[in-house]
């Protein structure tokens, strides 16, 4: 993933939210997620390389986010802004002493 000064800073106020596995007695299951606050983002599109090493069966990245450690984020989990709403599919805390981690990103709807 790219180096973190290169997503520039924290300026987007997002809504990290976390998956909840939801099973019924029928065996049916869903994924609701529930709001776990207000992150400070820098987000920026994914270079062809991040998008490469983040091509899944699941996904495709197509940005790179950047916000402060002590989220708990991780993959499967969600940052949204209006309508607008990202799946994270990887996450690269290598950098926490820093203060931050970088997650490749999925928007939805894309």
């Amino acid at each position: 993933m790219r180096a973190a000064a290169g997503a520039g800073p924290l300026d987007r106020a997002m809504r990290l939210e976390r998956p909840e596995r939801i099973e019924a007695a029928d065996g049916e299951a869903q994924t609701l997620f529930t709001d776990t606050g207000l992150v400070f983002v820098a987000l920026a599109p994914a270079s062809l390389a991040e998008r490469q090493a983040g091509g899944r069966h699941d996904g495709i990245a197509t940005h790179v986010a950047r916000l402060r450690t002590g989220t708990g984020i991780a993959g499967g989990w969600r940052l949204s802004e209006g309508a607008r709403r990202f799946r994270v599919l990887a996450v690269d805390d290598t950098a926490r002493r820093s203060g931050f981690v970088a997650c490749l990103v999925e928007e939805e709807g894309r």
